[in-house]
């Protein structure tokens, strides 16, 4: 009995000392902000609105732990395993919180996070080339093209309704006497959208010598197989060509026609044309009137 009393006595005075050693120890508090990681996202629900990417902890601690927390020991982890779409909010508990062995978390801010949740959407947009500067002088663009003309965007369903073309990086034309390629970056206006697939597209600007367009008005029409008068007798014809060959165009070298002979059923022959040689580059673009009546020539009474 005497040595049962002196165990109990001994253990009771070890476990006094123990209690007084925890009591009397010192702690330290600090406060950090921790990131917010997002686990088991749904694949098909995009966030939106504004997101909380950091939260404020505090911690308490005997000095040397709280001393010795490096960065990345501490963070805020959300399962969003099961959520759907709209608004939904989170409460931020201690389980949350994951910290190293001995670190107590004392207060959480914000203790909630409201988190707004879309579903995710695709669609096709047009590639928008953008151009800066000018072809050089006596030169025009004639043409922009993209390869591939349309990308393949995604995000929240209703920032990708929204979204009517993509654009890409400039693409200089200063000075150009040529066509122009370029592999350029793709852009998007909306940040929290992306384009699937590629991120760089092929831009070609179409250079070529200035243009002319002119209306060269009553021509007559000369009719080919048959002594036919053509009714109305004259046309309008539009050509267009390179500046420095439209500047060398008489009325003369546009000649306007017609076969007799396709005329004989219907009375009716389209009008075609002829240009003189050496006017490289220039083509016919109208004529109007597109086809005339045909009949026969009056023939002169005897003098």
């Amino acid at each position: 009995m005497t040595s049962n009393l002196g165990l109990k006595a001994v253990s009771l005075a070890l476990a006094g000392l123990l209690w007084f050693a925890i009591a009397g120890e010192k702690t330290s508090e600090m406060g950090i902000s921790v990131p917010v990681e997002l686990q088991n996202v749904p694949k098909d629900l995009e966030l939106t609105g504004d997101t909380v990417n950091n939260v404020e902890v505090r911690l308490r601690a005997s000095p040397g732990i709280i001393q010795r927390l490096g960065p990345g020991e501490v963070s805020a982890r959300l399962d969003l395993k099961g959520a759907s779409e709209g608004e939904r909010i989170i409460h931020l508990t201690n389980d949350a919180i994951r910290v190293p062995f001995g670190i107590q978390v004392v207060q959480i801010s914000p203790s909630m996070i409201t988190l707004n949740f879309e579903r995710t959407a695709q669609k096709l947009v047009p590639v928008r080339p953008r151009m800066v500067g000018r072809p050089a002088q006596g030169f025009e663009v004639a043409e922009i093209v993209s390869e591939p003309a349309e990308v393949r965007i995604a995000g929240p369903k209703s920032r990708v309704q929204e979204v009517e073309s993509a654009f890409t990086e400039p693409v200089s034309l200063e000075g150009a006497q040529a066509s122009v390629t370029d592999a350029v970056n793709l852009g998007i206006e909306d940040p929290m959208l992306r384009i699937l697939d590629r991120s760089r597209v092929q831009v070609t600007a179409k250079v070529r010598p200035a243009q002319e367009r002119r209306t060269l008005q009553d021509l007559p029409i000369r009719v080919r197989g048959g002594a036919l008068t053509p009714r109305p007798a004259t046309v309008d014809v539009v050509v267009s060509g390179p500046v420095s060959v439209m500047a060398r165009l008489k009325p003369g070298d546009v000649r306007p026609w017609v076969d007799g002979a396709a005329a004989e059923a219907s009375g009716r022959a389209p009008v075609a044309v002829e240009l003189a040689p050496g006017l490289t580059g220039i083509s016919v673009d109208d004529t109007k009137p597109a086809e005339v009546t045909l009949r026969p020539a009056r023939r002169s009474g005897p003098g």
